[in-house]
C-alpha cells in the first residue's frame, strides 16, 4: 500500500509535526490533572487513596493532596474521612451518563487497544481529528514503549491522518488542504492515494524523523461518530513484513468489541 508522499519541491508542506501536551502554552496544567484524576477512577472503578492516584498520575503527594481538596471543596470528588478514599461525586452522574449515551461504546476502546496491542506486541492507538491534527485519546502498549495521550500528529504526512482524510469527500480533504496551505498542483495526487486507501481499508507509512512506521485504518461509524482511528507503529521492517497480519489483527480487534453502527431506521409513509 502506498503512503501519501508529495513531490520532493513540497515536502516542507507535508512534513510531519507533532505537539505534545506539555509544548502546547495554552495547556492549563491543573485542569489537565484534575481530568486525569477523574479518569484514574473511570480506569479502577472504586475509592482511591491519595498516594493511589499520585502514582497513577505521577504527581508529587504535596500537589496530589493540594489538587484532590480543590476537587472536594468544588464537589467533584467525595471524601470519606475513615478511609481515606475519594471517590466521584453524583455531580459528575449527568456528564457520564451522557458521555456514555453519546459515544455507546463505553470502556470497549481500552478492550480494543489492549487486544490489538497484546496480538501485535506494539503500541496500539486511538485518534481523533482535532483542527490539523490527529490527536491520541488513549493508546496500549508494552512496558516502556512510548507514546502519550493527547500528542498531536500532523492531519496532512501522517498514516493515521491519511486514514482518517480517506473517510471524508474530496471537497472537505480540498478544504482541509487549503487551511494548511497545501499548493493546488499538489491536491490531485493527494486524491488519488486517498482512493486507493479507501480501497485497502488502511493507511500505512513512515514517521518522518523516525525509523518507525505506523499502519491505521478508520473505526466504523458507530465509534466517537465516525471520527476516530486505530493505528498501530512499530519498526519499519516489521511492519513491512507483517503488514497483512497486522491489517487482520487490526480489524479482527474492531469486530470483536466494537458494535457496528445500527442502520438508520426508516420513516414510515
Amino acid at each position: 500500500m502506498r503512503f501519501i508522499t508529495l513531490p520532493q519541491q513540497a515536502g516542507r508542506h507535508l512534513a510531519l509535526r507533532v505537539k505534545r501536551p506539555h509544548e502546547r502554552r495554552s495547556l492549563s496544567r491543573s485542569a489537565t490533572r484534575a481530568l486525569d484524576v477523574l479518569e484514574v477512577f473511570g480506569q479502577l472503578r472504586r475509592p482511591l487513596r491519595a498516594v493511589e492516584i499520585a502514582r497513577m498520575i505521577d504527581v508529587t503527594p504535596s500537589t496530589m493532596n493540594q489538587l484532590l481538596k480543590t476537587m472536594v471543596d468544588s464537589a467533584h470528588l467525595l471524601f470519606d474521612a475513615q478511609t481515606k478514599t475519594y471517590a466521584p461525586s453524583p455531580r459528575l452522574a449527568a456528564v457520564a451518563a451522557w458521555i456514555a449515551e453519546t459515544y455507546e461504546v463505553g470502556g470497549s476502546l481500552s478492550s480494543l487497544l489492549s487486544d490489538v496491542s497484546a496480538t501485535s506486541g506494539l503500541v496500539a492507538t486511538v485518534t481523533t481529528p482535532n483542527d490539523l491534527f490527529m490527536q491520541i485519546i488513549d493508546l496500549a502498549g508494552p512496558a516502556g514503549a512510548g507514546g502519550e495521550r493527547g500528542l498531536q500528529i500532523s492531519l496532512f504526512g501522517s498514516a493515521i491522518g491519511s486514514a482518517f482524510l480517506s473517510t471524508l469527500s474530496d471537497a472537505e480533504v480540498r478544504r482541509l488542504a487549503i487551511r494548511a496551505r497545501i499548493p493546488e498542483s499538489e491536491l490531485a495526487g493527494i486524491l488519488s492515494v486517498l482512493e486507493e486507501i479507501r480501497q485497502a481499508g488502511h493507511a500505512a507509512g513512515p514517521t518522518t524523523g523516525s525509523p518507525l512506521w505506523s499502519l491505521a485504518i478508520p473505526l466504523p461509524s458507530s465509534v466517537l461518530r465516525g471520527r476516530a482511528v486505530l493505528g498501530i507503529a512499530g519498526p519499519a521492517e516489521e511492519i513491512e513484513a507483517r503488514a497483512d497480519f497486522y491489517c487482520a489483527t487490526l480489524r479482527s480487534a474492531v469486530e470483536t468489541w466494537i458494535k457496528p453502527a445500527e442502520p438508520a431506521s426508516e420513516m414510515p409513509a
